[in-house]
């Protein structure tokens, strides 16, 4: 990878990147006070690469959850990643096995938004999508091992961490408002979960409103897109 790769994966991926710091040392900190050491906090960080997850993980351990229960539901709550890894296969198809393979390991949702976002709008390569997941990479397991060493020293207030993560997601949506139906989508997504959370009261309910979303955003394109064609089809006609 070239100098440039890196420097044209920094431009887009610095907000997420300040933004997984604050994360990573409350990750940190709150895997150290249910058991984890610094040491598998990096490499719960670098195997897993989930923040969802490991905070999960971390919730779940100081409830006394068995091992089996734990990696059942991380790998429920990761599903998601298979979704996202063929979306980008496309874009990725003529590199290596290697490449591959890091590549998805390294995908997160944060990464995976923009990367998208750059290939579908911007001139983009597979080695500067790489460079993004590597720096979001690289920062989250940094600062989550960070955080596990200031957590063994302080004692930390990490309420924080709620308005920081809001935050960047906020960030990354208002990002992928490219045209009116996307805000639509976006805009549906949220009354949803709000309806589904509701009635389901389960944190489930934001991905079910999240597929319905999609589909609605899917089907409505659909339509628009026939309804253009035969407009223009009848205006031919009409001529």
């Amino acid at each position: 990878m070239k100098k440039q790769d890196w420097l044209d994966g920094l431009k887009v991926i610095y907000p997420v990147v300040i933004s997984y710091v604050p994360l990573g040392l409350a990750g940190g900190m709150v895997l150290y006070d249910a058991g984890f050491n610094a040491v598998t906090v990096l490499a719960m960080s670098l195997l897993v690469f989930g923040g969802a997850a490991q905070f999960m993980a971390a919730s779940m351990v100081s409830m006394g959850a068995s091992i089996p229960a734990i990696i059942t539901m991380t790998f429920f709550l990761n599903l998601r990643h298979l979704l996202m890894s063929s979306s980008m296969s496309g874009f990725i198809k003529k590199t290596s096995l290697p490449f591959t393979l890091f590549f998805s390991h390294t995908l997160a949702d944060e990464s995976f938004a923009i990367n998208y976002n750059q290939f579908k709008n911007h001139e983009w390569t597979a080695n500067k999508a790489l460079s993004i997941n590597t720096l979001a990479y690289a920062t989250w397991s940094i600062s989550t091992f960070v955080g596990a060493l200031v957590g063994s020293a302080w004692v930390i207030d990490t309420t924080i961490i709620n308005y920081v993560l809001i935050a960047m997601f906020i960030s990354l949506l208002v990002s992928q408002f490219v045209s009116k139906l996307y805000v639509f989508v976006g805009l549906t997504a949220g009354v949803l979960a709000v309806v589904f959370m509701i009635l389901l009261q389960h944190t489930i309910a934001i991905v079910i409103a999240a597929i319905v979303a999609s589909f609605i955003g899917y089907f409505t394109e659909e339509y628009l897109m026939h309804k253009k064609i035969r407009t223009r089809k009848e205006g031919v006609e009409y001529d």
